[in-house]
């Protein structure tokens, strides 16, 4: 059995420091490079910005410091970055929907809207729901669907108010828009088999705990897929993802963003149904539905059966909606996506059924349907007479179009086989709905 390594997905964007006093040069990994400013000592900086005040000795051994009471002005220090004191930070929930809960402390239960997340508090999400989470710098996550995220690192280091941020991907998958960072700040997302080091701002992780591997998908910037030694295994720039295993690591592209066959179509039927163009190299396809373009309020997400074009939303209430659509590799990698906007007005007709009744010598049919929708409905009523083969023989013997009432009677036919059907019709969202009901048979005996 293949032991997992323990590895990590991290943003080091726009690392050099905006503050004055930190030297903008090229200090080695691990380090950062502090200018001393007037009035400076070793022992003051240590109280200030170290772990420990003691640790100055190691600073002055460092830097070869003659006296760490007394600093040339403008001198550069090496500053090692593990001495450094980084404080509590802490993130909000800056939205969610569905089954989200927060386990914070000794509480557990769902979150409220702009409550405060701390270290270590884990976010899990249900079926189709989604929580975002908003840092202190202006970056936020996303938690999508079915996943468990575990908050790591909130910390600022007291040197430069650099935000380091860390979070483990258990299971599921985050999503996350990060600003660029200061050094010695940084932003990291673990999974248990990858090790990625993200120069960028955009980027997606994911975790298939089944098949212990995980996907590292970037749309902005530059991404460094390391194993838990920091050995580099591959680097991917934007529209390029990494799928990893505890076995390593391959660079793949991202597929292109997939097209629905009728992206002006009103979704109409009972259930939300969205036909695909096939694509080249997908297995699968995934959808997420919100109510602005931007995702921000998301409510909803499917993945299609492997190897079928369609995504099936059900339940879905009417109203102007959007739609973000992606293809997924075999191996898990979401590509690119689009976003369409998207009508969901309900038309239907069902609980189509009919009657016979004798009155006065006569024999009258009488045939009954149901409205399916919202808003005012009128109706065409058709009934033709079946064929040898089945099919209509000629034009419907019955047609009758601006019907308001959810019936219609016809009396005194011949003995035969008929086909009726019923068009539901209706005016939403600017737009005429009209929709034929399955085509229902009627057999008349002598």
């Amino acid at each position: 059995m293949i032991q997992k390594r323990a590895m990590a997905v991290g943003v080091l964007a726009a690392l050099l420091s905006t503050s004055p006093a930190l030297a903008q040069s090229r200090a080695p990994a691990g380090t950062i490079d502090y200018r001393v400013l007037r009035g400076d000592t070793l022992i003051d900086l240590a109280i200030a910005y170290l772990n420990r005040p003691d640790d100055y000795r190691q600073i002055q051994r460092r830097n070869r410091v003659a006296d760490p009471r007394r600093m040339a002005v403008g001198r550069t220090l090496s500053l090692p970055v593990n001495l450094l004191r980084a404080d509590p930070d802490q993130a909000r929930i800056a939205g969610f929907r569905g089954a989200v809960t927060l386990a914070q402390g000794p509480s557990t239960g769902a979150p409220t809207q702009g409550q405060s997340v701390s270290e270590g508090a884990v976010l899990t999400t249900g079926a189709n729901a989604f929580v975002r989470l908003a840092l202190s710098d202006g970056s936020y996550v996303v938690v999508p669907s079915n996943s468990r995220v575990r908050l790591t690192r909130l910390r600022r280091y007291a040197i430069n108010g650099a935000v380091d941020h860390a979070m483990t991907v258990e299971t599921g998958r985050a999503e996350a828009r990060v600003t660029p960072r200061q050094r010695p700040g940084g932003f990291v997302v673990r999974t248990p088999v990858s090790v990625s080091a993200v120069r960028g701002t955009d980027f997606r992780v994911a975790f298939d705990d089944d098949a212990d591997r995980s996907a590292t998908e970037v749309i902005e910037g530059r991404v460094q897929v390391e194993s838990g030694d920091g050995r580099v295994e591959a680097t991917a720039v934007a529209a390029e993802g990494v799928t990893a295993s505890a076995t390593g690591a391959r660079l793949v592209p991202l597929l292109a963003a997939p097209a629905l066959v009728r992206p002006d179509e009103v979704q109409s039927g009972r259930e939300a149904i969205f036909g695909i163009e096939a694509l080249s190299g997908a297995d699968r396809y995934r959808g997420r539905l919100a109510t602005d373009a931007g995702m921000i309020d998301a409510f909803a997400e499917a993945d299609s059966a492997s190897g079928d074009a369609r995504l099936t939303f059900p339940a879905l209430a009417d109203g102007a909606y959007f739609l973000r659509l992606s293809a997924l590799s075999a191996e898990g990698v979401e590509g690119r996506s689009t976003t369409y906007s998207f009508i969901r007005a309900r038309n239907g007709v069902g609980g189509l059924a009919s009657s016979n009744t004798l009155q006065d010598g006569r024999r009258f049919y009488r045939f009954r349907w149901e409205a399916e929708g919202e808003g005012e409905a009128f109706f065409r009523f058709q009934l033709s007479r079946e064929g040898a083969d089945g099919a209509p023989e000629g034009p419907p013997l019955a047609d009758h179009p601006g019907l308001t009432d959810q019936a219609f009677t016809l009396s005194d036919l011949p003995p035969g086989v008929y086909t009726w059907r019923v068009q539901g019709s209706r005016h939403r969202f600017g737009r005429l709905l009209q929709v034929w009901s399955e085509p229902q048979q009627l057999r008349i005996g002598r």
